[in-house]
């Protein structure tokens, strides 16, 4: 479930010991490609000719913590606290509160602040994801205050921007838990199958040469016994149950490390004299 092809390892692999992993595993520049460019057209939206910069100070500011979180990806997340990946979509918060100080609540770029909720509810845990819900509507409350929004308003969009959030990760988290059951139950049964595959090979196999090479060798044997017994005592006597011995000990050895076909293939060899026909003895 966990191999580097997997596509939806991002989106899983929440329980992993590696810190920072949302920033580390294979596919990154596809999975933050499309949150970067939003983040980008947000921010020269507004120095558009039809809108007016309000404060450009902060919206050099809202530029630098946008180019901290893209350079926050070269960190060498190995060393950092466990608590510090949250630190991203906090980050990028704090870089859309300046940008909307900036332009202004009327700009319309206070929707991006769902850039860093998304991000966060695909890539983090769950606690994390409340961290950035709650900065979320801390970053709605002080751009409101800022822009000397009525307290109604105000209270409206802490409530909405609440319960929004709270919806989006609720929703997110259990569409990912959903997902991780998914991909153990798919790891689970494909491991069945393989051992009912190998299971089901090992008793061709078995068959096969219990019909065959077993057989074959079996008969062999027995064909070595009664001609041993024919020509009597003697070394040529000896020498045949010698092989008549070593041709039990293979089938022996294929039923035991292989095959483990119980008495299928036949009593020993060895007993073969209890069955002589009498021209044998």
């Amino acid at each position: 479930m966990k191999s580097p092809t997997d596509p939806w390892q991002a989106l899983t692999d929440t329980d992993g010991d590696t810190v920072g992993w949302q920033f580390q595993q294979p596919g990154l520049t596809s999975r933050a490609l499309p949150f970067g460019l939003v983040a980008v057209v947000a921010t020269l939206s507004v120095l558009v000719p039809d809108v007016r910069v309000n404060s450009w100070p902060e919206y050099v500011a809202s530029v630098a913590l946008l180019l901290a979180c893209a350079g926050a990806f070269l960190l060498p997340w190995q060393r950092m606290p466990a608590w510090s990946p949250v630190l991203m979509p906090l980050l990028y918060t704090g870089s859309v509160l300046e940008l909307i100080l900036a332009s202004g609540v009327a700009s319309g770029v206070g929707l991006v602040l769902l850039v860093p909720l998304i991000w966060s509810v695909l890539f983090h845990r769950r606690w994390e994801s409340v961290c950035v819900v709650v900065a979320l509507v801390a970053v709605q409350a002080a751009s409101s205050i800022a822009q000397a929004t009525p307290a109604t308003v105000i209270g409206r969009r802490v409530v909405l921007w609440s319960a929004l959030g709270m919806l989006i990760a609720v929703a997110a988290h259990g569409l990912r838990d959903r997902i991780r059951a998914s991909l153990v139950a798919n790891a689970a049964l494909q491991a069945e199958v393989r051992e009912l595959s190998l299971a089901r090979e090992r008793d061709r196999i078995a068959a096969g040469l219990r019909e065959s090479v077993v057989r074959k060798i079996f008969d062999a044997g027995l064909n070595l016994h009664g001609t041993a017994a024919m020509i009597g005592e003697g070394p040529a006597h000896r020498r045949l149950m010698r092989g008549v011995a070593d041709l039990d000990g293979v089938i022996r050895a294929l039923r035991e490390s292989v095959f483990d076909l119980g008495d299928d293939a036949g009593p020993p060899i060895g007993a073969a004299e209890k069955s002589e026909p009498d021209e044998l003895r």
